[in-house]
């Protein structure tokens, strides 16, 4: 796939996240180059966020007069996980961050699932990693590993590299890594994970429904990291001459 192409299908998904539609209900979207695309989900964003603005400017500033827990049951109960989203983007991160602490895990991936992570960048950052590492195993379960991908785009390194150990089906982990955008930020980690880890998920990446996705990861792969997977396949010949004829195409 080129990097094009890729760049596209992301900006395509982001929109698709946003809207909550399925892709299918704005194909007529595909013609629009990626730049284009990008232009436009800003422009939905600041007009869901603008056009209301002082409504969540003002909760923004009673919510400073609560409790967290109190302001937490409020999102709960009242607000509602797109809401509570959307007050988010007016709130300083550790204050947002502090209200989140008292949140549930699947209410927290209730407003990950509407949050527009390149916007709240600050806010990942300063997530608990526990907290995090709950998120990502619920919406898992979901299987959006779009908004998993996205959120390790902006998650510190080194809870990536903790979340991915722990991520004990292969499949997922392809997944995720396919849907990351920055993929070369994250395929540094995967020299880490040993020569069995690597085989496992290649192996399982040779099945056919992951393959296109596998094949994407790896474009993005240098000399090192081919040549270091080449040899965790030494004793799957099968699995190492698709690997060599994938990275050939």
């Amino acid at each position: 796939m080129s990097e094009e192409k890729e760049k596209k299908e992301f900006e395509l998904h982001s929109l698709k996240n946003l809207l909550g539609l399925p892709t299918s209900e704005f194909s007529f979207l595909s013609k629009l180059d990626v730049e284009e695309l990008a232009l436009l989900k800003n422009q939905i964003l600041t007009s869901m966020q603008d056009g209301q603005k002082e409504i969540f400017q003002t909760i923004a500033k009673v919510s400073r007069f609560m409790p967290n827990f109190l302001n937490a049951k409020v999102s709960h109960d009242i607000l509602g996980p797109q809401i509570t989203a959307n007050l988010s983007y007016f709130l300083a991160p550790k204050e947002a961050i502090s209200i989140a602490s008292h949140f549930s895990t699947s209410f927290f991936s209730d407003i990950i699932e509407h949050l527009v992570p390149e916007r709240i960048s600050e806010m990942i950052a300063l997530t608990p990693f526990d907290q995090m590492r709950k998120a990502v195993n619920e919406l898992i379960r979901r299987e959006n590993f779009f908004v998993i991908g996205s959120l390790m785009d902006y998650t510190p390194i080194e809870s990536v590299d903790r979340i991915a150990r722990n991520i004990p089906n292969p499949d997922h982990l392809i997944q995720i890594t396919y849907n990351c955008r920055d993929k070369d930020r994250v395929l540094n980690l995967f020299q880490n994970f040993g020569e069995a880890r690597i085989s496992e998920v290649l192996i399982a990446g040779m099945k056919p429904y992951l393959y296109d996705q596998i094949k994407t990861i790896y474009e993005h792969a240098d000399k090192p990291l081919i040549e270091f997977t080449r040899k965790a396949l030494e004793n799957h010949p099968d699995e190492l001459k698709q690997f060599n004829e994938m990275i050939a195409i």
